[in-house]
C-alpha cells in the first residue's frame, strides 16, 4: 500500500511518495533515489516495523529558493509523520545542497550515508531493529543502532554518536557504563558483526566491506578483522565456501 503526495514552502515544493502502515511510530526517510530503484529495494522488505518514505523530487518554484525552505518542508514532512523514529538513508554524492544540509541537521534520530545504496547496504541497516520485541528497544540496543548507522561515516567517536542520540558525550558515556559496557567494546563488537555479515556476499569488494566499517584504509580493516577472528578477510571467504 502507498501513496503520493506533496507539500509547498514559499519557493520549493517535496514530491514524497509513502509506503506501509501509517499507524507505526518508526520511519525511515530515503532522500531523491530513483523511483523504480526504491521499488526495487523495497519490494522484499517486511513493513511491520517501519514505514518508508521517499523524497524523490525537490521542485524549485522561484528563483529565491533558500535552503531554509527545503528545511522547513523536511521538517513538516517529520512533525506531520508524528514518529517516535525518524531515520534518513543517503547516497553519497559531493556538492549536493540538499543533502549537505540534511546531513548537517538535527531532524533524524540518525542519518545512514552509503557509498551505494543496494539490497545488502538496506539489509544490514535494517538489520539492527529486526529483534525489537514487545517491550520496545533498550538503552543499549539504541546506541548500537546509532554506531550502526555512523559506521560509514568514519570512526564512530562518542560524541558523534552521543550528537545523534540528542545527549552529551559525559551522559552518554555514563549511561552506557551504568549497563556494565564500554563505548570502544560496543564499536568493536558492531564492526565485527557487521563484518561478518558482509563478507557472506562476494560480490561486496573488501574494499567496500571496510569503508561500510568506518575504516579509510583497507589494511587497517584486515588488521582488525585478524584480530576478531583469527585469520584475514580473504581466508574467512574461503573458510565459508
Amino acid at each position: 500500500m502507498f501513496h503520493t503526495f506533496s507539500h509547498c514552502e514559499k519557493n520549493i515544493k517535496l514530491h514524497i511518495i509513502e509506503v506501509g502502515n501509517k499507524d507505526l511510530k518508526h520511519a525511515v526517510i530515503f532522500f531523491r533515489l530513483d523511483v523504480d530503484q526504491f521499488f526495487s529495494l523495497i519490494k522484499n522488505l517486511s513493513l511491520d516495523y517501519f514505514r518508508i518514505i521517499l523524497v524523490y523530487r525537490c521542485e524549485t518554484l522561484s528563483q529565491d529558493f533558500l535552503i531554509n525552505d527545503f528545511l522547513k518542508g523536511m521538517k513538516y514532512l517529520i512533525d506531520s509523520l508524528e514518529m517516535e523514529d525518524t531515520h534518513c538513508i543517503l547516497e553519497s554524492s559531493p556538492n549536493d545542497e540538499y543533502k549537505n544540509s540534511l546531513y548537517s541537521s538535527d531532524l533524524f534520530n540518525a542519518i545512514t550515508v552509503c557509498k551505494k545504496l543496494d539490497d545488502l547496504c538496506l539489509d544490514t541497516f535494517l538489520a539492527s531493529y529486526a529483534q525489537k520485541n514487545k517491550g520496545g528497544i533498550d538503552f543499549i540496543e539504541k546506541v548500537n543502532i546509532q554506531i550502526n548507522n555512523t559506521l560509514s561515516e568514519g570512526e564512530p567517536y562518542l560524541i558523534k554518536v552521543a550528537k545523534k542520540m540528542r545527549l552529551t558525550p559525559r551522559v552518554l558515556s555514563k549511561r552506557i557504563r551504568s549497563e556494565g559496557e564500554e563505548f570502544k567494546l560496543l564499536v568493536k563488537q558492531k564492526r565485527h558483526e557487521k563484518a561478518l555479515a558482509l563478507l557472506k556476499n562476494e560480490d561486496v569488494r573488501l574494499s567496500d566491506v571496510a569503508y561500510t566499517l568506518g575504516y579509510t584504509e583497507h589494511s587497517a580493516f584486515t588488521r582488525a578483522f585478524k584480530n576478531w577472528a583469527g585469520c584475514s578477510p580473504c581466508q574467512f571467504r574461503k573458510y565459508l565456501k
